[in-house]
């Protein structure tokens, strides 16, 4: 975004965080895996590869900015910090019990049922007895919340990893138990820096489940299959462009700013080839309000990648180079380097609404209304009956927690 960033007014540091983020997301996605379904959070990659970037200097530094569009860079804290703020008071509560049709839905602390629920949890790990620099200790304060928790990397890795493991599941409720696999910690780890994001909201127009039914659904290789699939008639924003058509399925009630963006392009890796932040704001922007036919089949989606190579692919290999990697400003005890960064997320998506979750880990070492009633809107038919795309997002920054694409309502991920 080059200079821009830093001349945009403060009111706007949400959104340029959020359109910095959504660019990134967008170029991953080209890269993760072209088949099958996908599940993915941009905003929890973007904030703990962040992390990682404010001890980060010389070539380190500028090859993450690039691949990052520049979120978490040098003066950045304010865009950081608004962005966390918007996202942190998104929990909405309703007396009329809301989920009251979800027999999963259970009170909080308050006694009531969220209309949305939303956390987003930042978490440093270090080893026992490593000194941290103390401007990256306030960057990781100030910035984002996260405190530093001791473990000892050097004597018992496997202790480690569960207690990093515990601390995921805690801040996904249980949706995430082992983001760490075995082996994945070792005694050559220094410092672990993740985040999570934990997303359970009702539609504010639900599905009637008694309108659910089997029909068929066209995977990418032309099979059908059939899948139980929602229906509704409702007023929605739909948009209908070259190559595209899309509808936006607000959640929340009438109070919430998250909403999903269901897409069916005509051409799945075309259109990706050409997704930017810039193209999701038009497609959001462009929706007008029709009443829509919509059917959209019940979906779940589950995946876990190492993203080490792809971010390296896509531009920043000095952060994974043992001889070049400049990680100075979060230590000079040891030299370091990145060694993993490890994505996992998933999503379900029912007549109630959606409940999904993300953790990133990155784990660096040392070695490798009034008035009369308008006019009725139009009327159109929109099926989701073949693949399609998906983005959650918040309205005030734009900012995408999570998407994904759907080959096959029938298989899990």
């Amino acid at each position: 975004m080059g200079n821009a960033r830093l001349l945009a007014p403060a009111a706007d540091y949400g959104v340029v965080a959020g359109t910095e983020i959504n660019d990134f997301g967008f170029d991953l996605l080209r890269r993760l895996d072209p088949d099958g379904n996908l599940c993915a959070s941009p905003t929890s990659i973007a904030l703990a590869l962040a992390m990682v970037r404010q001890g980060a200097g010389g070539a380190t530094a500028t090859e993450m900015d690039k691949v990052l569009h520049n979120f978490g860079s040098t003066g950045q804290a304010d865009e950081i910090v608004a962005l966390l703020e918007t996202l942190r008071n998104q929990t909405l509560y309703d007396d009329s019990n809301f989920y009251s049709a979800d027999p999963s839905a259970t009170p909080d602390r308050t006694g009531k049922q969220p209309l949305v629920e939303l956390d987003v949890s930042n978490a440093v790990f270090s080893q026992k007895g490593m000194s941290l620099e103390q401007a990256y200790l306030d960057s990781l304060s100030s910035e984002f919340g996260a405190g530093v928790g001791l473990l000892d990397y050097k004597s018992d890795p496997e202790a480690a990893r569960l207690i990093i493991n515990k601390w995921a599941s805690d801040a996904t409720k249980g949706r995430i138990p082992q983001v760490l696999h075995p082996g994945d910690i070792s005694s050559g780890t220094r410092i672990v820096l993740a985040n999570a994001i934990y997303l359970k909201a009702g539609w504010s127009y639900p599905f009637d489940p008694d309108k659910t039914k089997s029909l068929p659904f066209t995977r990418p290789d032309g099979s059908k299959v059939s899948v139980p699939t929602m229906a509704m008639d409702q007023e929605l924003s739909y948009a209908a462009g070259k190559g595209y058509r899309a509808v936006q399925l607000p959640l929340g009630g009438s109070y919430g700013s998250l909403f999903m963006t269901i897409v069916v392009p005509d051409n799945m890796s075309s259109f990706v080839n050409g997704l930017t932040a810039a193209k999701l704001a038009s497609i959001d922007t462009q929706g007008k309000s029709y009443t829509v036919d919509l059917t959209l089949p019940r979906f779940s989606a589950e995946s876990r990648v190492e993203l080490a190579g792809i971010l390296a692919a896509m531009g920043m290999p000095t952060a994974f180079d043992v001889a070049k990697a400049d990680l100075s400003g979060i230590t000079t005890d040891e030299k370091l380097l990145i060694e993993h960064v490890i994505h996992q997320a998933n999503i379900d998506v029912v007549e109630q609404g959606t409940t999904a979750s993300a953790v990133t880990v990155v784990l660096v070492g040392t070695t490798g209304g009034g008035g009369p009633e308008p006019t009725p809107p139009p009327h159109v038919k929109f099926h989701v009956d073949k693949p399609f795309l998906y983005f959650i997002r918040e309205a005030s920054t734009g900012a995408v927690l999570f998407m994904g694409r759907i080959d096959d309502p029938s298989a899990a991920s």
